[in-house]
């Protein structure tokens, strides 16, 4: 399964949330706080995160792990394996292919539940 990292220059939270919503997405602004590093888990949506302020980190199901830093954007379909590792704060802006209240708990699920058609 693939994902779309890719490091811009530094956007606003206001910017970034106009470009979701132009991509019809659905948004959410907040602080990533990632004390201890995260187990390997999977979102039934697909998303864009941009990073507005601050710098972290995330691993893929491989290993390969990716630093982030404002300006930063990641495209990642339904069904990707990640985590992401403890560091500092982060304010991300979040684009989700569905809105909230929809989403199904927990957000962040196991890979051994991962249906088979997000496995490709």
């Amino acid at each position: 399964m693939q994902y779309h990292f890719s490091q811009n220059a530094p956007i606003t939270e206001e910017d970034a949330l106009a470009q979701a919503a132009d991509m019809g997405l659905h948004t959410i602004a907040f602080d990533e706080i990632t004390d201890e590093d995260e187990s390997l888990h999977w979102h039934e949506f697909d998303a864009v995160a941009w990073v507005i302020d601050g710098t972290g980190a995330f691993a893929d199901a491989d290993g390969n792990v990716t630093q982030t830093s404002p300006g930063c954007r990641v495209d990642a379909p339904a069904g990707w394996l990640h985590r992401n590792l403890a560091g500092p704060p982060v304010r991300i802006v979040l684009g989700t292919s569905l809105p909230g209240e929809q989403w199904t708990m927990p957000i962040d699920k196991d890979p051994a539940d991962r249906p088979e058609h997000l496995t490709v």
